[in-house]
């Protein structure tokens, strides 16, 4: 009796960057006249005309060097996702999911999120500060790989973005 093996050879190639992809037939829910640079923060701070809220240009872990969010993003469970986002400094904290699920890009995807003023996000999950009622282990997040309103648990790790208030709505 004869045995075969047979392996199979999977091959992955990853791009350390990709391009997002945006349809331009898909009218822009956060297009750029939407947001301007907070004066004084360099950069790296976004006003939000819409809400008035002022975002952190990058995410948690990465730096505004003055052109681009440099560094890995990092990865932190909900409960230093909460207190990460306040040590943050001048009123910073965890959006709750209805912030979070606005910064959304519907015309956009690998991330939907406004890639001009949001530069490299990470086209994965990022916390909100809401629980899910669903079990006290669960809380709500935003997906920007295709800007999907999901929840995971607490103990996994996502990403953060950091938001305070600023100027009433306009």
């Amino acid at each position: 009796m004869q045995k075969f093996i047979y392996l199979t050879l999977t091959v992955c190639i990853v791009s350390a960057a990709q391009a997002q992809t945006c349809n331009p037939n898909i009218v822009r829910t956060a297009p750029d006249s939407r947001y301007e640079l907070v004066m004084g923060s360099g950069g790296s701070e976004v006003l939000d005309k819409q809400t008035g809220l002022i975002w952190q240009r990058c995410s948690l872990g990465q730096t505004w060097n003055g052109t681009a969010c440099t560094g890995a993003a990092s990865t932190h469970t909900w409960t230093e996702a909460l207190a990460k986002a306040k040590a943050v400094g001048n009123g910073y904290r965890l959006p709750n999911i209805r912030e979070l699920k606005s910064l959304t890009e519907k015309a956009c995807f690998e991330p939907a999120i406004n890639s001009t003023f949001f530069p490299n996000t990470v086209s994965e999950g990022y916390w909100s500060a809401s629980p899910d009622a669903g079990g006290n282990n669960l809380a709500w997040g935003v997906y920007f790989y295709g800007g999907v309103t999901d929840y995971d648990y607490k103990g996994n790790g996502d990403y953060v973005r950091a938001v305070r208030a600023g100027h009433e709505q306009r």
